[in-house]
């Protein structure tokens, strides 16, 4: 449903957009503009623009853009009625009533399953405290997990039940359905009936970042599969954007965070004192995780697992969290296969001063090149060479490159001079190679290759450009939104995409004339909101805007002509259309 337009107008009024993004973007000012690090995307010159002028951001590296609503749902990760939501809850409107009651309605729905989270994380608590949680402290305290430890993270055990859960839950007027959608009851595909989903596992809550329990992980006891098992995807949890123990670590004092592989690791390295560890909850590591733990974090040493798989996923965490801007350290241990191993083996001493001798992520990808090679063999060494000339061609830092060249030319024992050599032409070809591939690129984004929201535009440049500056000029001057529906009518514009947003400005504006601009983000989806709040703000000639948009009416109308097919026309159908056209004009 959509929201009235009225209320959303006041929204934006009250919700300016500098104010809203400027706590999570250090923006500086230039006009009417202010430009920053793009939060979306690892940058570090500055291409995210917040324009003033049409209450509107976008970002000229990865193409994110919108107004207010469509940034909180980007960077909250909220659909549209919770951006909205909070947007209200934070300049204190109320939601029109009808609104307000599906939203209340939905509201207290996920209030519910909040609530029965919290009540499955105390039945799990108590039953592991209990006669039927032996089986799970006795699991706990041979890793040396102590009470304080299992009380900080909530841990639990789930009996070995098909229905304790349900009915402890059921007792407490929840309703099978409810339980289903939460993710605590699974269903047999055979009888069709409904069981616990988690039994016999020691139970982690998973928190989110208020300290709302949302999910949980499960570990087997004994042998059977999976190891660990997870919530499935809920209306208050995805996977990908929760960071098992953020909810604690976020607060650590220096910000550094110890990034884990799992929620055991965690658990084991707060217990030793090492608060800021986190994990990634059983699942690969991701873009949005990496962004999420870019706002708290001032530096993350990656500790992941001391195998195969542990040092691929390393490779894509260093990609992830450096796109971000922060800094990383690896951290590699010997002797164990993860933190939790390490410190029950070595202690809590050793596993500090892996910590403080962590490894750069230049250090670390060195190492891996050198691995298993014999540098007296020429062959090797040569090869070795090539690699790390490719590595260090890609540090941006000039002065940080350099220092690696100098401690490559040492372990080699040949010139830092020829090392720099070797790296400087390696640049020259990267860049060489980029410009190509920018070519291409902007080839092929002029044929429309990667046109997916007005695919029409490639084939009438013209008539789109001048489509866009209309709306460009009308969400700037709505005064002008009468004259330009007298001399356009919609159904003249040629692109189908920007006929779409002309024919919503002009409701829009009918149903509240006085508004300033509208809001796009609930009738268009996140790539159109970023192509509109690109095209909007490209720069207006000076002078009179009802001239200018006359001006873009004519070239328009004259792309017009030159789209009549005549071959698909009988000569009077021809005649009529053309009669037609020049009328306009």
């Amino acid at each position: 449903m959509a929201l009235d337009t009225r209320f959303l107008a006041e929204l934006k009024a009250r919700n300016h957009i500098v104010d809203v993004i400027a706590p999570y973007v250090q923006l500086k000012r230039n006009g009417t503009r202010h430009t920053g690090l793009c939060p979306f995307h690892g940058e570090k010159t500055p291409s995210f623009t917040v324009f003033e002028e049409t209450e509107s951001f976008y970002c000229f590296g990865c193409g994110a853009g919108g107004d207010v609503i469509t940034f909180v749902m980007k960077y909250q990760n909220l659909d549209y009625m919770e951006a909205v939501r909070y947007l209200a809850e934070r300049s204190g409107m109320q939601l029109p009533e009808a609104e307000g009651r599906n939203a209340a309605f939905q509201r207290r729905r996920r209030e519910r399953m909040y609530e029965m989270h919290k009540l499955a994380a105390r039945f799990f608590y108590h039953t592991l405290t209990g006669a039927e949680g032996r089986a799970g402290l006795e699991y706990l305290t041979g890793r040396g997990i102590g009470r304080e430890a299992i009380v900080r993270f909530g841990l639990g055990y789930a009996p070995d039940s098909f229905s304790a859960l349900k009915e402890e839950l059921r007792s407490r007027g929840y309703t099978v359905d409810e339980m289903l959608a939460a993710g605590l009851l699974a269903r047999s595909e055979r009888s069709g009936g409904t069981y616990d989903k988690f039994r016999n596992r020691v139970m982690f809550p998973v928190f989110d970042l208020r300290g709302n329990v949302v999910a949980f992980s499960g570990r087997i006891l004994g042998d059977g599969k999976p190891k660990y098992l997870n919530s499935p995807e809920t209306e208050i949890f995805t996977k990908g954007s929760c960071v098992f123990g953020l909810h604690l670590a976020k607060n650590e004092p220096d910000g550094t965070l110890i990034l884990c592989e799992g929620n055991l690791d965690v658990v084991s390295l707060a217990q030793a004192g090492f608060t800021g560890a986190v994990a990634p909850l059983g699942t690969a590591f991701t873009k949005e995780q990496a962004r999420i733990l870019a706002k708290y974090a001032k530096k993350i040493v990656v500790a992941f697992d001391n195998d195969s798989a542990g040092l691929k996923a390393t490779d894509k965490a260093i990609r992830f969290l450096e796109e971000q801007g922060i800094p990383v350290r690896i951290l590699q241990m010997q002797g164990a296969k993860d933190p939790d191993e390490f410190i029950r083996n070595f202690g809590r001493e050793r596993f500090a001063k892996l910590v403080n001798s962590s490894k750069t992520p230049v250090e670390f990808q060195l190492e891996k090149l050198r691995a298993g090679l014999d540098l007296s063999d020429t062959a090797m060494k040569v090869e070795y060479l090539r690699q790390a000339v490719e590595l260090l061609a890609g540090i941006e830092s000039a002065a940080e490159r350099d220092v690696y060249v100098l401690k490559l030319g040492r372990e080699l024992e040949i010139s830092a001079e020829a090392v720099r050599t070797e790296v400087n032409k390696k640049i020259r070809r990267n860049k060489a190679a980029a410009q190509r591939r920018e070519i291409r690129s902007g080839e092929q984004e002029l044929k429309g290759s990667y046109d997916r929201v007005n695919p029409e535009r490639a084939g009438m440049i013209r008539a789109a450009r001048a489509e866009e500056m209309i709306l460009s000029i009308l969400v700037r001057h709505p005064d002008l939104w009468q004259s330009a529906e007298k001399l356009l009518p919609p159904e003249r514009f040629l692109t189908s995409f920007n006929r779409r947003v002309y024919s919503f400005l002009l409701e829009e504006y009918r149903k509240n004339p006085d508004a300033a601009a509208p809001a796009f983000t609930g009738a268009f989806d996140e790539k159109e909101m970023a192509r509109i709040s690109f095209f909007i703000n490209t720069p207006v000639l000076r002078g009179d805007p009802a001239e200018q948009l006359k001006e873009c009416v004519e070239i328009l109308k004259n792309e017009g002509m030159k789209q009549v097919n005549a071959g698909e026309l009988s000569p009077e159908e021809l005649m009529d259309k053309i009669k037609e056209i020049k009328d306009e004009h």
